[in-house]
């Protein structure tokens, strides 16, 4: 497996190997819009695979290399949307799509009133757990949170409901570090990619904090992560390269 010392280096590399290796394929659905003619074009790589030894380090790097001018109201976002998924309560909206409402209006369901998930309606009960098991023993390798759930996203595929993109995330502490790894199913490479990233780092860090009463030698690990599918759209990738 690839490692990367921070934010900034991987995200250069896998911006290249997307461009360079990514395969071309036809997809029928955006979230939960139908695409039609050129929209349905992406370029795909399968099974990515990477550690951050470092994934604190350069992250706001990580969000101008795609973001560009934009980069603070993207930091803005992620700030906000760490703060809704540890936050406890099931929100649905939440805060954090206010910020980024360009790309979030419109996948507004129900009279556009919320989404067909949130993050924190999916991790809320899930983080005092974790910090219990945790707490428990040092060494667990039950400190598992997940996030895709088969018995409720497996009756909405085809495209007609947003389901997670993210799978699960687990957290082991070794040699004091807290590692944290990532699975996902689906990556959007241009619209989300870092931004997960940078969310699961967070996460990660926010993990190691509320530990540290219980191991005050803890500190931040890793950050390893897998992808099914990273993939970007044709019209993002208009803006970046000749496709």
């Amino acid at each position: 497996m690839r490692i990367f010392k921070d934010n900034y280096e991987m995200i250069k590399e896998i911006d290249r190997e997307l461009l360079v290796q990514g395969i071309t394929v036809p997809i029928k659905h955006y979230q939960n819009k139908k695409l039609s003619g050129d929209d349905k074009n992406t370029k795909e790589l399968i099974g990515v695979s990477f550690c951050i030894s470092k994934p604190l380090q350069k992250r706001y790097e990580m969000l101008e290399f795609i973001f560009k001018e934009d980069a603070k109201k993207i930091e803005k976002y992620c700030i906000q949307e760490h703060e809704d998924r540890i936050s406890r309560v099931p929100s649905n909206p939440g805060n954090s799509y206010k910020i980024r409402q360009d790309m979030w209006q419109k996948f507004m369901v129900d009279n556009e009133s919320k989404f067909d998930y949130t993050y924190s309606e999916r991790m809320f009960w899930q983080l005092d757990n974790i910090l219990k098991t945790i707490r428990e023993d040092k060494h667990t390798r039950q400190a598992h949170m997940q996030i895709f759930n088969a018995e409720v996203d497996l009756k909405k595929t085809g495209g007609d409901t947003r389901i997670p993109c993210s799978v699960d995330y687990s957290f082991l502490i070794r040699n004091n570090r807290l590692h944290t790894i990532y699975h996902m199913r689906s990556n959007d490479y241009y619209g989300h990619f870092p931004i997960d990233i940078w969310l699961a780092a967070e996460l990660g860090k926010w993990m190691t904090d509320e530990l540290k009463e219980d191991y005050p030698e803890l500190k931040s690990g890793m950050l390893t992560y897998f992808a099914n599918s990273l993939h970007a759209y044709q019209w993002d990738l208009k803006q970046h390269v000749v496709f």
